[in-house]
């Protein structure tokens, strides 16, 4: 904790004295008091004792800390010394972090510094159960590599970083496959440092565990081996699975674990989930129940005090009932299934949310569902949940909504919104106008009202475009649930702030400006429809061309903020290559992400981790829309032109089912290859987002009176 102190406040690192005091009833506690002119930081682990210093800089020194925006400590050279002792027990037992989408969309390209404030970031904010995945691929290349695989067989198993995470979840493999076997030993380096600096702060990692995937060659080694073709998921070519019941799925999880525990450690937490998002190779209940039982007995064999870690996202009955209470830990990673399970039958569960899929960058989420701190209300019902977990996609937006869930999951009661919001406009923009306030409630009644659950706010902009649209991708909606003008209300009372300043602030205004502009664009596009099948030339032209406008000034605008551009994403991901074959190969691995995420050709998850980003609007979203309404002005006369493709998929268009939708994948399918994204503007944000509000006012407030 010393160490941890000084690297975020160097500057009054001697100001704090560190005390262990005893838990409170069974559970957690932390305080912050002060004496003889020292700030003393109390708690019965580090991670309380990190609380409590996160809650000292908080109250006393007024930081807020976040991945969008202020994403450091800043430089803090006054320590005053509290006049009264903060007290907090922690009722959550276990609060457990991190999804694995979160290690493909957020974390593929981070190396030690981001993973250092990472941790953290983690610590202070109470979190004792982060899921541990960097360096898995060295765990896979050397259990194959025993396994008489050659090296370049082994590397090409491995999926790359942007899709390996799915490959955990046994749902894809050799996906832009790796090519570097010194790249697997930089990941192992960083894992181990990783799950190092963990362990020091008091956390236990959740490792990686074995369901039982393995290469389709593994038959030429084990003829006799119960292998089974899984049903491909989301088009992806088919996993191959070793039947749990086989002496093969014992032989080989063993070594998996084996390897694991000699290169990054056994810390007894092993995640798990067979036949995620697809169906078990048996369907009866006897032959489900045995599968628990050898997984089961795979982990205890290895590690007595093993238990694993399973989401209830596709859980099977049977194979939870086969586990032993007290060696199953279950991650109710959206808070859907304890009803549904009756408590998940007794064993131990952490209620969570996911809040965000694809890491989109979309304002929403209800804070309201948020602060009623959902795990009161769930333990009086079960007393077997043993804690909460946030499990986002992805990290990098919604920096208020996560604020608040990151405080949940060590609050013991609800959170008084109204308490909070100002708390947070004050942290965050350094200032305590009332503007800011207003700004930050403006965002409570709209993009984080009640109305905000569920499906998230799809980007008309990144939609692939069609005669006629729901989503943008699967799980979201292109219905906008509040008003954009109170939400550009909002906007106009950050800019009008004349005391604001710092990161946090500057993030937010292109945050605030980006979505609002796209909600503009939202209903231009159905004008657009609108105007077409009626004939109206003028509204189709002058809406479709302000859209089009709107496009070109959003671009613009978030070129100025540079993790908001393409160019710098996709500087990371050739950074983290450490030849050129492997950069070309990582930067492929994020802009498929990006776009058609999934087999080309045959993508169903096309534009699921759609972004608003600097220079990709310029050079893709842009394009297909440009493209789109050409196509339409050229049969404006001609009656019920659609593009839509007469299959649907999640209710959106067949990736290249049609004609129209083949000339799309070309350009898409091009631009993979040939996109050369403009670098980051010097162009002032604050300045333009305040000309855009002054050129689009018009257009923004007649909406809410029509």
């Amino acid at each position: 904790m010393h160490n941890l102190i000084r690297r975020n406040t160097p500057s009054i690192f001697t100001a704090f004295v560190l005390e262990t005091i005893e838990k409170e009833n069974g559970k957690s506690v932390y305080t912050v008091s002060g004496r003889n002119g020292k700030v003393v930081l109390g708690g019965d682990c580090k991670i309380s004792q990190a609380m409590a210093y996160y809650r000292y800089l908080k109250d006393y020194c007024g930081v807020s800390v976040s991945h969008c925006g202020n994403t450091s400590i800043p430089d803090i050279t006054e320590a005053p010394v509290p006049e009264k002792e903060i007290k907090h027990i922690i009722e959550q037992d276990r609060r457990v972090y991190l999804n694995y989408c979160t290690y493909g969309y957020s974390f593929a390209w981070w190396g030690w510094d981001e993973w250092e404030k990472e941790i953290d970031f983690m610590a202070m904010n109470g979190i004792n159960m982060p899921l541990c995945t960097v360096g898995t691929e060295a765990v896979w290349f050397y259990t194959l590599r025993e396994f008489k695989y050659s090296e370049n067989g082994a590397l090409r198993y491995i999926s790359g970083p942007g899709f390996f995470p799915w490959q955990l979840m046994g749902n894809i493999c050799a996906y832009f496959p790796l090519t570097d076997k010194n790249y697997i030993d930089k990941r192992l380096e960083l894992g181990q440092e990783i799950i190092k600096r963990v362990t020091e702060l008091g956390m236990t990692p959740i490792m990686q565990g074995f369901s039982g995937n393995v290469p389709r060659s593994i038959a030429k080694l084990f003829r006799s081996a119960r292998l089974q073709a899984a049903k491909p998921w989301c088009n992806f070519p088919s996993n191959c699975m070793v039947d749990p019941l086989d002496p093969l799925f014992r032989k080989f999880g063993t070594a998996f674990l084996e390897k694991q525990r000699q290169l990054l450690g056994a810390y007894h937490y092993y995640a798990c989930d067979p036949f995620h998002e697809n169906k078990p190779m048996g369907k009866k209940k006897d032959y489900l129940h045995n599968v628990g039982r050898a997984i089961d007995t795979l982990y205890q064999n290895f590690d007595s005090d093993s238990v694993w870690v399973m989401q209830a996202w596709s859980l099977f009955e049977p194979i939870v009932r086969a586990v032993p209470k007290g060696r199953l830990l279950i991650l109710d990673i959206n808070s859907q299934k304890a009803d549904e399970t009756q408590g998940f039958w007794g064993h131990d569960f952490v209620c969570g949310r996911i809040y965000n899929f694809g890491d989109r960058n979309t304002l929403h989420g209800s804070l309201d569902a948020i602060a009623s701190n959902e795990y009161l209300s769930v333990k009086e019902k079960y007393p077997n949940v043993c804690g909460a977990g946030l499990f986002p996609e992805g990290v990098r937006q919604n920096p208020l909504l996560f604020e608040m869930a990151f405080d949940v999951l060590t609050e013991n009661g609800k959170i008084d919104i109204d308490s909070f919001l100002r708390s947070y406009a004050k942290r965050r923009y350094k200032s305590d106008e009332t503007c800011l306030y207003e700004a930050v409630r403006a965002m409570y009644e709209t993009c984080y009202s009640k109305e905000c659950t569920g499906r998230e706010t799809g980007s008309i902009i990144c939609a692939r475009p069609s005669t006629k649209l729901l989503h943008t991708a699967p799980n979201d909606t292109l219905e906008i649930r509040y008003s954009n003008a109170r939400l550009f209300e909002g906007l106009k009372a950050l800019l009008s702030a004349e005391e604001a300043q710092g990161d946090g602030y500057q993030y937010d205004v292109c945050d605030l400006t980006r979505q609002v502009l796209s909600n503009l664009a939202n209903g231009l596009y159905f004008k657009v429809m609108n105007a077409y099948y009626e004939k109206d030339v003028n509204t189709f032209e002058r809406s479709s061309n302000l859209f089009l406008k709107i496009l070109e000034d959003l671009d613009s605008l978030l070129q100025t903020r540079k993790e908001l551009t393409l160019y710098h994403n996709l500087a990371l991901a050739g950074s983290s290559a450490l030849d050129e074959k492997e950069k070309q190969n990582f930067e492929l691995n994020l802009l498929t992400q990006l776009t058609i995420w999934g087999p080309i050709h045959t993508s169903v998850n096309y534009d699921y981790a759609w972004k608003e980003w600097g220079g990709m609007i310029s050079t893709y979203y842009s394009k297909r829309w440009h493209s789109f309404f050409e196509q339409l002005a050229v049969f404006f006369k001609k009656r019920g032109y659609k593009t839509e493709t007469r299959k649907q998929y999640c209710e959106r268009n067949i990736y290249a089912g049609n004609s129209f939708y083949k000339n799309y994948e070309k350009f898409e399918t091009n631009w993979l290859q040939t996109v050369t994204p403009a670098e980051p503007s010097e162009e002032d944000t604050v300045e333009l987002a305040k000309k855009l509000v002054e050129k689009y006012e018009k257009y923004i407030i007649p909406e809410s009176e029509e």
